[in-house]
């Protein structure tokens, strides 16, 4: 979220044909971390510069990185949801004064 936008899950997208589940998970990671410009963000971290997440992201270490988020990830994103809820819960509505 931001000062006018509510907290909210964004996402990527990959394509890939056959059995190559890794593949499309990694595109929409890689496609993600580079829009930062799209959803008028601040770029604030590596993983959101071009030049950083095309160098580190096509190795042995990242394809480590997507096949554990192939895992159940139930307790994660429980956790997740529930700091989102939060923030949105408490963040001022649009047309408030605060």
């Amino acid at each position: 979220g931001s000062a006018s936008e509510p907290a909210q899950f964004t996402r990527g997208y990959g394509l890939a044909f056959g059995n190559a589940e890794r593949k499309a998970m990694g595109m929409a990671l890689v496609d993600r971390s580079l829009r930062a410009e799209e959803f008028n963000e601040e770029v604030r971290s590596p993983a959101q510069q071009e030049e950083f997440v095309l160098a580190h992201c096509d190795n042995v270490e990242a394809a480590g990185f997507v096949s554990h988020l192939k895992l159940p990830h139930y307790v994660d994103f429980q956790s997740e949801l529930e700091l989102i809820r939060k923030l949105r819960k408490s963040a001022p509505k649009p047309g408030s004064d605060q």
